[in-house]
């Protein structure tokens, strides 16, 4: 069961009590579709998650910065706009999965000016947008939706903001019993969806809910009766916040033992499949569940995507694994066929000692340039004829003499090729064991002591040496736009070639002043954004024309293109790139005034 409209008015209610009148101290990007709001709130901090996942869409405090945060555009946007505002409204709107944060931003206007921060839970459509209440305009939105994307509902700065589509469904709080009879008289069926089409706020899970508690052939009393049961928890005093985790024993824990406490009880989990729902109330839906209580609708809400992330995170780090260990097992594999075909070959050392004996025993008769002679087999029991082949370009002798380094060398490979047989299949009885750790381990901390392992061997590379690339980013210049977008600059030919090489990605805008000698300037585009706004352009351009030989002139072409269509041909000088589809500015060369580096 995802975050429902129940969810969010339950959420909405507690974090009045909570960050309401509260100044916004700092937004952080949590991925590309997640921020977080730092909120002081007298002597208190609070943070609130806002995500527009497709699958994961929700808001809800959380307990600690997290470690996966990283540059952002919208977040720095937010930061220039709503950093120390005061937040005034926190509402729902209407029964949508809508959130609206309206904040109240002092200034030397009499005035003050308001912004209002949007959040829309609705999927694959999920957004995060802030608008200027003054005039109703879109400033700016993690996602941006253009009519190729939606034809009914574009989300672009610029735009007035409208709410999503409504439906017209009854209200769930007023909602009296002549209208809810009205509402399923006359028809055929009585199913969930008939309420979930029809009565706003429902879920389908709180209107299959519905149709469980009311029985099979319902009367209207008895769906009434139901409806009311479903409705008691949208007032947060009789709200129940629980977790509800599968339990195939019907209630009781497999080992017979007491219900840990909440926390406690998630961190068993090993498996997200186990998490059937976060809710308001009891699910009578699901009769084989435990339920694990909380106090608030927040932490419920909090532990169950944190329990999400958690089981994903053990998950991707054991298929990690296992895909390394089955790698090295098949590598293994290969080495051991090709072994005991060499071992195979061995065993012709006999062979060849026989046909060099042979050979000496009849070397009267070879004369160079023969391919083969027949001699009579002295070591066989009948003394049958064997024909042995010659290299016609050696001599008689040399021929008896590489029979005999055959011999020699077949039969020390063979004691080789046992050992390496043997030290291979030890290897493998190594990963089986390893294969056996990883399958146990129920904690990321047990995984990531294995992967501690797999490095210490050379089976894996550390993860630290990923920060390589970061850690040259300090080498560069690096400046910010307006559009708060970062700016690299090479400071000679190598950091250009680095430039290029390890910071670029394809979806980056590269800069250099036209056909004169200069830096390369990347703007980091890291959200992929289609285009780069002009005002980050032409700074970008002013920075590459004052880092060229066109510093002292008045105005000077600087051509830009993605990233992906700069080429560094093999074997050239360093900083030398050739490039296509490019545009051209002319611009004043020049810096900001406080560059970042």
């Amino acid at each position: 069961m995802s975050f429902d409209s129940l969810a969010l008015h339950l959420v909405v209610h507690e974090l009045r009590g909570t960050i309401l009148n509260g100044q916004i101290r700092h937004v952080e990007q949590l991925g590309r579709q997640s921020i977080v709001l730092k909120v002081s709130q007298k002597a208190e901090t609070y943070r609130l998650l806002i995500s527009a996942h497709p699958v994961e869409a929700r808001t809800h405090l959380i307990e600690r910065p997290s470690n996966q945060h990283e540059d952002s555009h919208f977040a720095d946007f937010l930061m220039k706009h709503i950093a120390r505002g005061k937040i005034t409204a926190i509402e729902q709107m209407g029964w949508d999965r809508v959130l609206k944060i309206t904040i109240e931003l002092k200034s030397d206007i009499i005035e003050p000016s308001l912004r209002s921060l949007v959040g829309e839970f609705m999927g694959k459509h999920s957004n995060i947008i802030l608008i200027d209440e003054a005039t109703g305009k879109i400033l700016e939105s993690i996602k941006h939706i253009d009519g190729t994307v939606s034809r009914y509902r574009e989300i672009l700065p610029g735009l007035n903001y409208t709410l999503p589509p409504s439906q017209e469904k009854l209200p769930p709080l007023t909602l009296n019993y002549g209208t809810f009879a009205a509402l399923i008289e006359n028809q055929s069926e009585i199913n969930w969806k008939l309420l979930f089409n029809r009565i706003d706020g429902l879920s389908p899970a709180l209107a299959k809910e519905i149709i469980v508690r009311a029985g099979d052939s319902p009367t209207p009393n008895q769906l009434w009766e139901a409806y009311q049961q479903i409705i008691v928890p949208f007032n947060p005093l009789h709200s129940q916040p629980q977790i509800l985790i599968a339990n195939s024993d019907e209630g009781t824990r497999p080992d017979g033992a007491v219900m840990p406490e909440p926390r406690a009880a998630l961190e068993l989990l090993n498996d997200s499949s186990q998490l059937v729902a976060v809710s308001a109330l009891p699910l009578r839906q699901f009769p084989h569940t435990e339920s694990i209580p909380f106090e608030t609708m927040n932490e419920a809400t909090r532990a169950y995507y944190d329990t999400i992330g958690r089981v994903e995170a053990i998950k991707l780090e054991r298929h990690a694994l296992n895909q390394v260990l089955d790698k090295l097992s098949t590598a293994i594999d290969r080495k051991l066929v090709l072994l005991h075909q060499d071992l195979a070959d061995s065993e012709k050392a006999d062979d060849y000692r026989i046909k060099g004996e042979l050979l000496t025993a009849n070397l009267h008769r070879i004369k160079r340039g023969q391919t083969c002679v027949e001699v009579k087999n002295y070591y066989s029991p009948e003394m049958n004829p064997l024909k042995i082949e010659l290299d016609p370009q050696r001599s008689p002798t040399e021929n008896v003499q590489q029979y005999f380094k055959r011999y020699t060398k077949a039969k020390r490979g063979r004691s080789v090729i046992i050992q390496l047989i043997a030290d291979n299949t030890a290897e493998q009885e190594v990963l089986r064991a390893y294969a056996l750790e990883v399958e146990k381990a129920s904690t990321l901390e047990g995984l990531l002591a294995i992967r501690t392992e797999f490095v210490a061997k050379r089976w894996i590379k550390s993860r630290k040496a990923g920060k390589k690339k970061a850690m040259s980013e300090t080498t560069f210049r690096k400046f910010t736009s307006p559009n708060g977008f970062q700016m690299y600059v090479g400071r000679n030919s190598k950091e250009n070639d680095l430039l290029l090489r390890q910071i670029a990605t394809a979806r980056d805008m590269w800069l250099h002043a036209k056909q004169i000698h200069g830096s390369h300037v990347i703007i980091r585009n890291p959200e992929n954004r289609p285009d780069i706004p002009m005002p980050t352009l032409l700074q970008a351009a002013q920075i590459a024309a004052f880092f060229s030989k066109a510093r002292h002139t008045s105005y000077a072409p600087v051509d830009y293109t993605w990233a992906r269509y700069v080429v560094k041909p093999k074997g050239s000088a360093p900083g030398f790139v050739t490039y296509t589809r490019e545009k051209t500015l002319y611009v004043e060369p020049g810096l900001p005034q406080t560059p970042n580096v």
